[in-house]
């Protein structure tokens, strides 16, 4: 947006120039428009904090600036535009708490601040405001604590969404006097107790959500009598006793109810186990005999696994994969590693990594034959033979079902006397997720299939709980420094497992504190991949853990495009994050695989899956490392997609 804006008339009465592709920051100068009643910049490409200037225009009755990539906070001074009816901030990276100054807003009719960052509570001063008729939207934030009781004073209100916080509380019975409630969403948080009575007042519903919670007790009688309801969700709660059989409940297209095992009862097309019938005078003689039988079982059968686990404690082989026994196996020697790779045979070599070759082999451990990985490390690179027994025992404190299991090492002498190092992993035998994307590029004979959505974010979310491992529940913390499909080892189930860890980069912290310096020597080299590495490596910043963010957010778009990072573009077009931001968020479609199966209603895939992978794969790939997400942010965000997913449609149609 060029500064001359400006510079027009003070009596400019709108401004609206969203679904476009302008870019860069808000101009300063705009609090000059004291008559401006709009502003609309929605569906574009702007960044930076929230303009302060707009907060100064006290006319402003319309404000949209959702679908942006603005971030840090939204300020105190929004509510000084007392004559806002609309205001929208959705779908940026804000973050912090919701000003509770927007409660100065009482001439608010919708709210809009779904598909942000924000946290801490509900400001109960929000839910004051008597005004708003058409939207209260705060969904697909972080949200927590309680739903105040204030909301009930939201009584004229069609649609409230509250959905995908982590709002722990009770339904408050206030929302029963929400009468004209049309829409309520409250799915995906942490919301227990029972499904409040007082809803039977709201007699207008025509959708209602409460899936994926922690409710409980029976679905209310008054659910039955709503005559208005064409969207009833209240599955993967813990709901119980029998489901009535009439309307709504027989139609398998309206409502929704799996993940619910204790229900009971019809209709057919539900497939639910008969309700017991107990009468009621044998009720309580009934359940207390249930539960002394259960007691007592549990008491036996607690006895009976500590008497086979001391008899049987002898005469257990430790497994070779458990994690808890890592490395219990004796360094092994360089003739059993030239025996099981068939004396480097072409025909075991299987890849190489960023400090040596790989082969398949067969090892002799335990008295057993086992198929391993070995990882043989090239010396003549820089940092590979650097403290290998100590580097070695870093990766035995490595523990996680996503990572490639370390077995054991060989530290020695080849036949002719030069020094040999190398590593016995885990086989993953399905291949890398490199192959499985472009499978047209290899020549095994391996048989290739299609992935689907749900397979290729099921895969995203694995390696991104890897490195939340590796950033946040280890000491040191380890920068794997080379995150990219050939690292991402595939099992039979499609599990992924990330490896190749470059040895010298998972010690680097404590080496420069060894070192006795406090920053990395400047002869450390970065071992990354073109097009995955970091911005900032290239000017000599230190391996961090922002740079892991990095290629995992080029990763991810990866994973849905279909398209290398190295790919010549058209129009311009250098990278696969600027390939991905100049069609988002209007032409998802146009990028997405066209090998990626799905089926189901196009729109809803967009803005349900794609939609909110891409924004989270722009978010890792932010140019400054300090505004990147946190890996344990985006685990929660990937979650957060795959069961709202799961609850809304059938896992196939992706």
């Amino acid at each position: 947006m060029p500064l001359t804006i400006a510079n027009l008339s003070t009596k400019l009465d709108w401004i609206t120039i969203g679904r476009n592709k302008i870019t860069g920051t808000i101009p300063a100068g705009l609090g000059k428009y004291k008559k401006l009643t709009k502003f609309n910049i929605a569906n574009s490409l702007f960044t930076g904090t929230l303009p302060l200037d707009i907060c100064q225009i006290p006319s402003l009755q319309y404000l949209d600036l959702s679908h942006n990539r603005f971030y840090g906070k939204i300020p105190q001074s929004l509510g000084n535009i007392t004559q806002l009816n609309n205001l929208s901030l959705s779908n940026n990276f804000l973050d912090g708490i919701i000003p509770s100054s927007i409660g100065n807003l009482t001439k608010l009719i919708s709210l809009d601040l779904s598909g942000n960052s924000l946290r801490g509570e509900i400001p109960y001063e929000i839910l004051s405001i008597t005004s708003p008729t058409l939207l209260l939207n705060l969904s697909s934030n972080a949200l927590s604590g309680s739903i105040p009781t204030h909301i009930g004073k939201l009584n004229n209100l069609v649609t409230i969404d509250l959905s995908m916080n982590k709002l722990s509380s009770e339904i408050p019975d206030a929302l029963g006097s929400c009468v004209q409630l049309n829409f309520l969403y409250l799915q995906g948080n942490l919301l227990h107790g029972q499904i409040p009575k007082d809803f039977s007042s709201i007699r207008g519903l025509v959708k209602l959500d409460l899936s994926n919670n922690n409710l409980v007790g029976p679905i209310p009688e008054f659910l039955q009598s709503y005559e208005l309801l064409t969207y009833l969700n209240l599955s993967f709660n813990n709901l119980s006793g029998p489901v009535p059989n009439t309307w709504i409940f027989c139609n398998s297209t309206l409502m929704l109810l799996p993940g619910n095992s204790m229900l009971c009862g019809r209709p057919p097309s539900l497939k639910l186990s008969s309700c017991p019938y107990i009468r009621s005078n044998q009720a309580s003689q009934h359940r207390r005999r249930v539960i002394l039988f259960c007691m007592v079982g549990t008491l036996v059968l607690s006895m009976c696994s500590l008497t086979a686990c001391y008899l049987m404690k002898p005469r257990i082989k430790p497994n070779i994969f458990d994690q808890e026994t890592r490395f219990h196996h004796e360094r092994i020697s360089y003739a059993e590693i030239d025996a099981a790779m068939e004396s480097f045979s072409p025909e075991n070599f299987i890849g190489s990594g960023s400090s040596g070759n790989v082969y398949v082999g067969t090892l002799n451990l335990d008295e057993s034959l086992y198929t391993v990985a070995i990882k043989v490390l090239n010396l003549g690179k820089r940092g590979a033979n650097r403290s290998f027994l100590r580097e070695c025992e870093a990766l035995r404190k490595i523990r996680h079902r996503k990572l490639v299991k370390v077995i054991t090492v060989c530290s020695s002498l080849d036949h002719n006397g030069d020094e040999f190092k190398a590593l016995v992993l885990e086989f993953i035998c399905n291949g890398n997720l490199d192959e499985w994307l472009h499978p047209n590029s290899m020549t095994n004979n391996r048989n290739f299939r299609r992935l689907s959505l749900m397979e290729r974010l099921c895969i995203a979310l694995d390696v991104a709980k890897a490195l939340e491992y590796l950033h946040h529940q280890i000491e040191p913390s380890i920068v794997h420094c080379d995150i990219k499909p050939c690292n991402i080892l595939l099992d039979d189930d499609f599990v992924a497992h990330v490896t190749d860890f470059d040895l010298a980069k998972i010690m680097h912290t404590e080496e420069c504190e060894h070192g006795g310096g406090g920053t990395a020597s400047s002869s450390f080299v970065i071992k990354g991949t073109i097009g995955y590495v970091a911005p900032e490596y290239g000017s000599g910043s230190e391996p961090s853990t922002e740079g892991d963010i990095y290629s995992y957010g080029v990763l991810l778009l990866k994973i849905f495009t279909g398209r290398r990072p190295t790919d010549n573009f058209i129009d311009g077009v250098i990278s696969l994050v600027k390939y991905v931001r100049v069609a988002y968020p209007d032409k998802l479609l146009n990028i997405l695989d066209a090998s990626a199966t799905y089926s189901g209603d196009m729109q809803r895939t967009v803005d349900m899956f794609l939609y909110p992978v891409f924004k989270l794969g722009l978010a890792c790939c932010e140019d400054s490392p300090r505004h990147r997400m946190k890996i344990n942010d985006v685990v929660k965000e990937l979650n957060t997609i795959k069961r709202a997913c799961e609850a809304h449609m059938a896992v196939h149609e992706f």
